[in-house]
């Protein structure tokens, strides 16, 4: 009895031993499946696209539709018109004497006056100062002193009005404290007064010339954010100086486009 109970001992002996071996065989099947199945997840995973009407050296050329006010009464005047065509189109197509349904103007009349204290903010946050009237001139700007009490006997360029951008993919908006209450406005891209007329410059030290008021075809660095003002209370060639600053490498050394 003994001898035959040593004999069976090694044949359990192999039988666990090969069952613990399929066990660790069917953990590693589904560790190899899960692993399969995470990858699978990652590689369908999109990463971030860039955006495609953001401002870059291959586009900022392209003219696309923009509007353009140097003044409130300005956009006003336009504005007005604007509606008063609108609401004749949009009668006739009440109608059904037209067959196609009219757009409404991107500004209203009202928002005329919030819009344009927008832009002036604008101005007054990103303007560059410089230490003498000639050192602003220099930069082939129309010059006024600094309305800013820091800056006080500098000088800085006009205000030439600003740009918005409420067509297509580009708009993008703010939110402005007007008469106690917040209002959603577009994003204004303030522009300064060159010395030649019919031209304004860009805080980036584009040229532009400036068309008319109202719907425009402007170039797309128009609406290319504005860059920070240098730190001190004056900064000589800021416009010129800023080039590298801007969006890509197009507006290296001078700022004007690469020239």
């Amino acid at each position: 009895m003994t001898s035959n109970n040593l004999e069976r001992q090694p044949q359990r002996s192999i039988q666990i031993q090969s069952i613990q071996r399929d066990q660790v065989r069917q953990r590693l099947a589904i560790a190899a499946v899960v692993a399969l199945l995470v990858s699978s997840c990652g590689s369908n995973s999109s990463p971030p696209q860039p955006n495609p009407n953001a401002v870059t050296d291959q586009n900022a050329n392209d003219e696309v539709p923009a509007v353009f006010y140097k003044t409130t009464e300005e956009c006003e005047a336009d504005t007005q018109k604007q509606q008063a065509e609108y609401e004749v189109l949009n009668s006739a197509f009440a109608a059904g004497t037209l067959t196609t349904e009219p757009t409404a103007p991107p500004i209203k009349p009202a928002d005329c006056e919030p819009q344009m204290l927008a832009a002036q903010q604008n101005y007054q946050q990103h303007a560059p100062v410089y230490a003498s009237l000639a050192d602003c001139q220099a930069e082939g700007l129309e010059c006024q002193p600094s309305p800013n009490a820091q800056n006080t006997g500098y000088y800085q360029p006009r205000f030439g009005g600003s740009y918005f951008h409420p067509f297509g993919g580009i708009p993008s908006f703010i939110f402005f404290n007007y008469g106690g209450s917040q209002r959603r406005l577009y994003q204004p891209s303030a522009v300064y007064q060159s010395a030649t007329p019919g031209q304004v410059v860009t805080p980036n030290g584009q040229v532009v010339t400036n068309r008319k008021a109202g719907v425009v075809n402007a170039p797309r660095y128009t609406a290319a954010p504005a860059p920070a003002r240098p730190q001190g209370t004056a900064a000589r060639g800021t416009i010129k100086g800023r080039g590298s600053q801007g969006f890509g490498s197009t507006y290296k050394g001078t700022g004007r486009g690469g020239k």
